[in-house]
């Protein structure tokens, strides 16, 4: 009789978050565009960063594409990636 209420808990449980599961949804959609978006950023403007700083940026986004569907993850790889590429600018005034 225990488990069989167990297990009635486990379900409802898990019936419960499927609406919080599928409002994540969005914020993977929109973490999309934020990769897509940061990618063609550094496509179009690759000599105002470095070489290094462009590669670990891009490794974050990859990171952060294999992390769509843990939105709080996605978005740290975003900012990592952001925060790389701003510390790898190039300065314009010594070129």
């Amino acid at each position: 009789m225990k488990n069989s209420t167990l297990i009635a808990l486990l379900l409802s449980l898990a019936v419960l978050s499927c609406p919080i599961a599928l409002a994540d949804v969005g914020v993977t959609d929109n973490c999309q565009d934020d990769i897509d978006s940061l990618q063609d950023d550094i496509d179009r403007n690759k000599d105002d960063y470095t070489k290094e700083s462009i590669r670990k940026a891009r490794n974050q986004l990859l990171q952060a594409r294999t992390n769509l569907v843990n939105p709080a993850k996605c978005r740290q790889n975003i900012m990592e990636a952001r925060k790389d590429l701003r510390e790898g600018k190039r300065d314009k005034k010594r070129d």
